[in-house]
């Protein structure tokens, strides 16, 4: 490849990655993206002799004066500066692209694609932006190197020829840059191995060095709206978005209850205690979430007091022992709410995480306060109590409880008939609120096809005239019902099921996976959950196929999940954990590295006459081998022969004195054929000979030519050199 072709590739390819790593996130418009990598490439083309910059000069002065204000402007009105900071560095570097003139045009590409880098790590948070990093990397160290030996042979061609014409200096520089022996293959590939274990020692040091996190810093970014996890749910989200494939959070748990046949997990968000007019809400007269809270230099970790019972501290590490851990990362929502499978009893985060003031929880919510991807653990209750604790369940309800038996007036009376029917003869609200679920399972169908109640009371027109519904219309059908017939229940929304990952063993629960459930309070064993959705149809998304498509989006998403986990998110918490894992890993091999060694001791004791001939053997062969060595004419091997110089050098050699002494002098960078061609453009004296001498050296020298007569003629050559230059100088006195 042609140095100058090889220069410009290596530019294009790094500022290409840059531009990939700002836009590929998505933050940036689409078609200006798209526009702008058009342009940029079309720029290859865009030089002399096909083009005179000049010309265009006033029209990038121009278009330059309208994208400045044009950015300025739209950053004071929208308030967005880094994407409109990033949207005016497209224009940059595409201009800076079409104007390429000398070497402060190529720095200046540099360092956008430097700016550019830098944008994308807040605006991309994806995996691209990774592997467009090592890109970056890889070939910034061949731009960057190709760059200084240009601008270095430039500069001393410039010095070189300073006394000769512009037409020559030129000629020279092209000559160089069209040359295809400068780099090679050999030099990207060292190059870019260097660049990728430089890149590796970065990333070994991003792991050791002390972080608190991203989310720390970014509280306030909005992210994914979701139906169904604001403070007010009209009836109907969810049917909306089961389609849904975006991944909202990943969860690595137990292959044994999270694994492709292992039963469908519930997700727990947020909770509901007031219906009202086909919609619930949370009020403020509900009773809060109960938890108590163990709080350290890294980690907060909360207790819910599901059953309104106090632990102490030192019970609580037996809680986590016999519950269902969860390690989640949760995508950015516009909802503060953190999910957890089950009924969640314990839950940590990092300290640093904390906002000074909680957001209010109730109906043993969990929430916090969070702008980014966060981490926090989940220990939770998988399997409800016996079914004759649940039966045998009698007291009071708890203070403020009683919202959870509350009907609006809107609730009709065939409403409230029904479920004393459905009800009627049970003794106890667990036989009720079964009997409930099964009514709703057996008399109406699923589907996401809904039609408008009108002024219709919403569960009232999906229970008797409609009879159609999606997992909304069954949760707030169960928990009318089951308030009707005496029964304390609250509506939960959340998740249920997601597709497993057998590459990373979690849990990917995305959008459509939504789900609404209910819960009904029994005393003295707190909440149970209670889903009468019929499970036909429930999952429209599934638990993920077999194929190899779907094999590869996982495994796709793998990546993205690695780089979620131990870039975006890489906390301190995660980095201790990681040093701990390091920590076991080493203290696992010295352990088995001193196994080793014991058991081959036992056995080098046990059988000693085989230890002593492999310890005696290799020493007396190599006593025996010293001892031959001295003496030993196998051990003598032929000496390389030095190279002697041919009679033609030795004569060039006299003959390059006699030019010096004539002020004609070569430099270490010019090469005699370079010398000779110079003296003959300037027609120097000797021009002639030292041309013809110059050959015979190459072929004397380089070629392996030893020819008598060749070496006659250097030394004619010699004598006419010297007499021409005596002749010259007699002619200048």
């Amino acid at each position: 490849m042609r140095f100058a072709v090889a220069h410009k590739t290596a530019t294009y390819l790094m500022v290409g990655f840059a531009y990939l790593a700002m836009t590929t996130g998505g933050a940036l418009s689409p078609m200006l993206s798209l526009g702008g990598l058009f342009a940029f490439i079309a720029s290859w083309w865009w030089e002399p002799p096909r083009i005179r910059y000049e010309r265009w000069a006033l029209v990038w002065t121009i278009a330059s004066a309208f994208a400045l204000i044009y950015a300025i402007l739209t950053a004071i009105v929208t308030g967005d500066f880094l994407g409109v900071g990033g949207q005016f560095l497209l224009y940059l570097i595409v201009a800076k692209a079409f104007n390429r003139r000398a070497a402060k045009d190529w720095q200046q590409m540099y360092l956008l694609a430097f700016l550019m880098l830098v944008a994308g790590s807040v605006l991309n948070p994806d995996l691209a932006y990774g592997l467009c990093f090592l890109g970056f990397v890889i070939t910034s160290t061949w731009a960057m190197t190709l760059f200084h030996l240009r601008r270095e042979m430039e500069d001393n061609l410039l010095v070189k020829h300073a006394s000769a014409s512009k037409a020559g200096e030129r000629v020279e520089v092209q000559r160089i840059l069209d040359s295809r022996r400068i780099v090679g293959g050999k030099f990207f590939l060292g190059t870019g191995l260097l660049s990728f274990g430089v890149f590796l020692a970065s990333a070994a040091a991003f792991l050791a060095i002390p972080r608190v996190g991203i989310g720390f810093f970014l509280k306030s970014r909005g992210g994914l709206t979701l139906a169904g996890f604001s403070d007010g749910v009209k009836l109907g989200g969810h049917g909306v978005i089961k389609n849904d494939p975006t991944i909202v959070m990943r969860v690595e748990i137990d292959s044994t209850v999270g694994g492709r046949q292992a039963p469908e997990i519930h997700w727990r968000g947020v909770a509901f205690d007031n219906y009202s007019n086909g919609k619930w809400t949370r009020t403020v007269s509900a009773p809060r979430t109960a938890s108590t809270l163990e709080e350290n230099r890294t980690l907060d970790r909360r207790y819910l007091l599901w059953d309104r019972k106090a632990l102490s501290i030192d019970k609580i590490d037996d809680v986590a022992a016999t519950t269902v851990k969860q390690d989640i990362w949760l995508e950015p929502l516009d909802s503060d709410v953190l999910f957890g499978a089950g009924r969640p009893r314990i839950v940590e985060y990092e300290h640093l995480l904390r906002p000074r003031r909680m957001p209010p929880e109730f109906n043993d919510e969990i929430r916090l306060t969070h702008g980014s991807t966060v981490h926090y653990t989940v220990y939770s209750e998988l399997a409800p109590p016996p079914i004759t604790q649940l039966r045998a369940a009698t007291g009071p309800l708890p203070p403020k409880y009683e919202v959870y038996l509350e009907l609006g007036p809107e609730i009709t009376d065939r409403t409230r008939a029904k479920a004393l029917e459905i009800t009627r003869g049970l003794a106890n609200n667990y036989d009720k609120a079964v009997a409930i679920e099964r009514w709703l399972k057996a008399n109406l169908t699923y589907t996401l096809e809904l039609d408008d109640p009108g002024r219709q009371e919403a569960v009232d027109f999906f229970l008797f005239d409609r009879k159609k519904g999606h997992c909304e219309y069954f949760a707030s059908g169960f928990a009318v019902l089951a308030r009707a017939a005496g029964i304390p229940v609250r509506n939960v929304n959340g998740f249920l099921g997601g597709e497993w990952n057998e590459y990373q063993g979690y849990v990917a629960v995305r959008a459509g996976d939504a789900h609404s459930w209910d819960e009904v309070y029994f005393p003295g064993s707190g909440w149970v959950m209670f889903d009468p959705t019929p499970p036909a149809d429930i999952d429209q998304l599934g638990r993920g196929g077999t194929g190899w498509r779907a094999k590869l989006g996982r495994f796709i998403d793998t990546l993205r999940f690695q780089w979620t986990k131990w870039v975006i998110d890489y906390d301190l918490a995660s980095q201790l954990s990681l040093f701990k894992s390091i920590g076991r890993a080493i203290k696992d091999a010295a352990l088995a590295a001193k196994a080793a060694v014991l058991h081959v001791k036992d056995l080098a004791i046990d059988h000693w006459p085989v230890t002593l001939l492999l310890v005696g053997a290799p020493g007396f062969l190599l006593l025996r081998r010293r001892r031959r060595r001295p003496g030993d004419p196998k051990q003598a091997g032929p000496r390389t022969a030095r190279r002697t110089r041919s009679t033609v050098a030795e004569v060039y050699d006299q003959a390059a004195k006699a030019l010096a002494k004539r002020g004609v002098v070569r430099d270490a960078q010019t090469t005699p054929r370079e010398l000779a061609t110079r003296m003959t453009q300037r027609s120097d004296p000797g021009a002639t000979q030292i041309g013809e001498l110059t050959e015979l050296y190459y072929a004397a020298e380089w070629g392996g030519r030893r020819d008598p007569a060749a070496e006659e003629r250097a030394m004619v050559l010699l004598r006419e050199l010297r007499a021409t230059l005596e002749a010259a100088k007699r002619a200048r006195r």
